[in-house]
């Protein structure tokens, strides 16, 4: 296991003049409005009475204009709003639609006439220059009403952050793209102020969190491509993706949804056509709902969803095997000459030397049956190496995802509002490794995977007044992935044997067994923040930091790995000729290497031995004795397996086995 501890604290203090210039969201996933007021002849004026009105809660927010004729409410949920601006001698306006968008500054310009303040000027949004002029971040808001409308295989909206101004890269590849010319590991994401994904892998890319940013749960996505604030990115990312969960309201909103489709009308492939093998079989169904509304009108409000997908479908797989005269020991190539030719290879080597062996190995015969018997359960076809023959069959992996998505917004007072979401992603792929060969003696070789992941924020607003804001946000990330997770530890009581013929290697031999593999790369973070307006300025003061942890479980270990083969020294090589009258005659470099490996795998050679295990040192042996155990070496003469190939229980323990080439050969102890 490895671990890794990660922990960084920015303290940041600005003191910026407010001329063009407010402070921005928090974490992200929250936004701004800054209204500057002033009369018909372009005149500032200052202490303006401000209302705004969040329209879904009827959160209402108060402030007065500065003596530059500015203010700015921050930390604002995202939505629309009601602007109402009033001053004793002027008309009073009222702006209806005011929007705000995560990590952006929505400017509001406003124009006072000089009348009753009883009289009230209605300005639509389309009529104010709704610009965002005091923010220099660059960036781009997603359109949800456009997604939404589109037909999303799995309704992934990290996906549109490819198409945002200044990618570079090939969209629709999958493949890691940057923006702004900036290093892949300069990216970053967030799901409502919370870390999105693990800065473990970052050199790859890390525009896309951890967990499925789904259109039901998402209200807005925002991509930051440059001049992050310090308390964005938490001081890892300058390019970030801010994703923001929806939240319910006054009113009750709910929605279902399926997506459903099949392959039935999908073509089948060439090669499948020309094996006989059909088609894989793929269903996808994607279906969910969602719901929010008020516990308590204007203070208490939920928002929840559900989603799943069911895809029960699976892949076709190969695998290559000896054809009955190979596993006789019939050797078939196509010499220099450009005849075939035929040769036993347990003949020639014990009619080489009697020493040799000239009969198949019982534990490699027993292994042979039972790739024979599997193949009733598959596809055979003829392959292109006259000794090998191929199997197709179809493996059944059906995939189940859950995405379920929990949010509560509490407007304690009117000074005081807290929130807290919980969004998560749950992947169980429980056959994704098929088995060697199918039929059920090697079922149990199967093994899946699962992917756990989740992000928990929680958030209190203070406005301690009008112009002094306390904000902090608490965030935990879960990432967790299994590899192999309900693989049966056939390793405990079976050897692993590579064969040295055929594409697979130890897949080729039916003999290879799935290793559980689990990491754990949990990340929390939390922000603090004071916006305080003073005067013609704004201060900002806090702190954001992150702790990162990572854990890593390796695969088991202790068991012998088993190479088969001819070592160097060995014997057996310089039975097999390669000249006119030689044993294989007329055979190329590489057609001599086959039937060698094809001698080495039916009698059971071995020409190494790797795996790893821990050595405990003895009291009484000193540390430098202990060091110097001495790992697998070669040795000058192989020696063949015989059953049962398999570590013994009672032996006493070995010391220490690197793991080694496959040009080494048996255990050297020291």
């Amino acid at each position: 296991m490895t671990r890794r501890f990660c922990t960084m604290l920015l303290i940041g203090l600005m003191v910026i003049p407010a001329v063009r210039r407010a402070a921005r969201a928090q974490s992200g996933s929250q936004g701004a409005v800054t209204v500057t007021v002033k009369d018909v002849s372009g005149g500032l004026v200052p202490e303006t009475t401000l209302l705004l009105v969040d329209t879904a809660t009827n959160d209402a927010r108060h402030g007065s204009t500065r003596e530059n004729g500015e203010f700015t409410f921050v930390n604002l949920h995202i939505g629309t709003y009601r602007l109402t601006v009033t001053r004793a001698g002027y008309q009073s306006v009222s702006v209806d639609a005011v929007m705000v968008h995560a990590s952006e500054t929505t400017d509001v310009p406003i124009a006072l006439k000089v009348g009753a303040s009883s009289e009230t000027v209605q300005v639509n949004a389309s009529d104010a220059s709704l610009l965002e002029a005091t923010s220099n971040s660059i960036g781009t808001v997603v359109d949800m009403k456009q997604i939404e409308d589109l037909p999303l295989v799995g309704r992934d909206m990290s996906q549109f952050a490819r198409y945002a101004p200044g990618y570079t890269g090939t969209v629709g590849t999958g493949a890691s793209g940057s923006w702004n010319g900036q290093p892949l590991f300069s990216q970053g994401t967030n799901i409502d102020g919370t870390i999105g994904s693990s800065s473990r892998m970052k050199i790859f890319g890390n525009a896309t969190p951890a967990v499925t940013a789904r259109v039901e749960d998402i209200a807005e996505m925002s991509v930051q491509t440059d001049q992050l604030d310090l308390d964005q990115g938490f001081g890892q990312a300058l390019m970030q993706s801010n994703f923001v969960t929806r939240r319910g309201s006054n009113q009750f909103h709910g929605r279902v949804f399926e997506n459903f489709h099949n392959s039935g009308l999908n073509a089948n492939t060439w090669r499948n056509n020309a094996i006989g093998q059909r088609r894989a079989k793929q269903i996808y169904n994607d279906f969910g709902g969602n719901l929010g509304g008020r516990i308590l009108s204007d203070k208490l409000f939920f928002f929840g969803s559900y989603a799943e997908q069911r895809i029960p479908g699976g892949s076709i797989v190969s695998n290559s095997f000896l054809t009955p005269d190979a596993q006789a020991g019939n050797f078939t190539y196509t010499g220099t000459d450009g005849l075939q030719h035929t040769v036993n290879v347990l003949d020639v080597a014990h009619s080489y030397s009697s020493s040799l062996p000239g009969d198949i190995n019982s534990v490699i015969a027993t292994q042979l049956s039972n790739i024979n018997g599997s193949l009733k359960s598959g596809t055979t076809s003829t392959g292109s190496d006259p000794n090998l023959n191929d199997i197709s069959w179809f493996n059944n992996n059906p995939r189940t995802i859950h995405f379920p998505s929990v949010r509560v917004d509490y407007n304690a007072t009117q000074k005081l509002r807290m929130s807290l979401s919980w969004t998560m992603t749950y992947d169980i792929q429980p056959s994704v490794s098929a088995p060697p060969f199918p039929g059920s003696t090697f079922s149990d070789m199967a093994a899946g995977n699962k992917f756990k992941n989740y992000t928990t924020s929680y958030g209190i607003d203070w406005d301690i007044s009008p112009r002094l804001i306390n904000q902090f946000k608490f965030g935990f990330l879960y990432d967790v992935s299994s590899f192999a997770y309900n693989a049966k530890p056939l390793y405990a009581t079976n050897p692993s044997v590579s064969w040295p013929l055929g594409p697979g290697g130890s897949n080729f031999s039916g003999q290879n067994y799935q290793l559980p593999v689990t990491s754990y790369y949990p990340a929390f973070n939390a922000t603090d923040s004071v916006s305080w307006q003073r005067g013609k300025h704004t201060l900002k003061a806090g702190f954001t930091g992150y702790h990162e942890q990572d854990h890593y479980w390796n695969p088991p270990s202790g068991f012998p790995n088993y190479s088969l083969g001819l070592a160097g020294g060995d014997p057996a090589l310089d039975a097999f000729t390669t000249n006119s009258n030689g044993t294989l005659p007329h055979a190329s470099n590489s057609a001599l290497k086959e039937a060698q490996n094809l001698y080495a795998t039916l009698t059971g050679r071995i020409s190494g031995v790797g795996g790893t295990t821990t050595v405990f040192c003895p009291l009484s042996r000193s540390t430098t004795a202990c060091a110097g155990t001495s790992p697998a070496r070669a040795s000058t003469r192989p020696a063949p397996i015989t059953p049962p190939i398999r570590p013994r229980s009672s032996a006493p323990r070995p010391p220490a086995i690197s793991s080694s080439p496959a040009s080494s050969t048996a255990i050297r102890t020291p």
